[in-house]
């Protein structure tokens, strides 16, 4: 299991279902459900990033009750709603999970993901480990990845980097926490550098390598 530098953690690509470095078959005329989720830090969202670059990749755009962030723009990084208009959502059965997350409420939303799956695109879900257990009991053929920073060192190292030392000893303690569920994954990434990291899911996904 990940632990502190030295010690041992997995290697880079981990497959609950057929080993080391198993593969997904390549994409087939029906789309498939993508689920990525890590600690704060891990990664995971520059990851999600680069994947969303591919034209046959599309990530969910999550709808959430927490104001919007300096350069966040509605429709592209969340769908910004009020708490009443969420548990209204909730009541209409639109979304595939939701959780409260230090006081707001997150969702993803049905009907972008089966109008995605009809389309023959791979649905991308970048989502905490609440949220991914509620999905995965709903579509437990999804492809589950968990990305995992090298070692402790360098996830505290991250999250200093991104302005969180006040929190900093909170925020490890949730990222351990999170880590627990990362065999309850069908891949383990572990995410040393951005670009090996996203090659690998990109061969998990049977998708053309970016650099060829």
């Amino acid at each position: 299991m990940w632990n502190k530098q030295g010690t041992n953690h997995p290697t880079r690509v981990q497959s609950a279902l057929g080993g080391k470095g198993s593969k997904v078959q390549t994409v087939s005329s029906r789309g498939r459900l993508l689920i990525i989720s890590g600690p704060s830090g891990s990664g995971k969202t520059s990851i999600c990033g680069e994947l969303e670059k591919d034209p046959g990749v599309r990530k969910s755009i999550s709808v959430t009750t927490r104001p919007p962030r300096p350069q966040e723009q509605e429709g592209r990084d969340y769908y910004f709603v009020s708490e009443e208009e969420f548990k209204k959502r909730i009541e209409r059965g639109e979304f595939v999970e939701y959780a409260s997350y230090s006081g707001h409420l997150y969702g993803t939303l049905l009907e972008p993901l089966e109008k995605a799956i009809k389309e023959g695109i791979i649905y991308l879900l970048e989502i905490d480990v609440q949220g991914a257990q509620q999905v995965l009991k709903k579509f437990p053929e999804a492809i589950s990845i968990f990305i995992l920073p090298p070692h402790e060192e360098e996830l505290a190292m991250r999250i200093k980097g991104r302005n969180l030392q006040p929190d900093l000893q909170g925020r490890l303690a949730i990222a351990k926490e999170e880590i627990k569920f990362a065999n309850k994954y069908r891949y383990q990434v572990v995410n040393d550098t951005l670009e090996k990291a996203v090659e690998e899911i990109r061969q998990i996904l049977g998708l053309a390598s970016s650099e060829g």
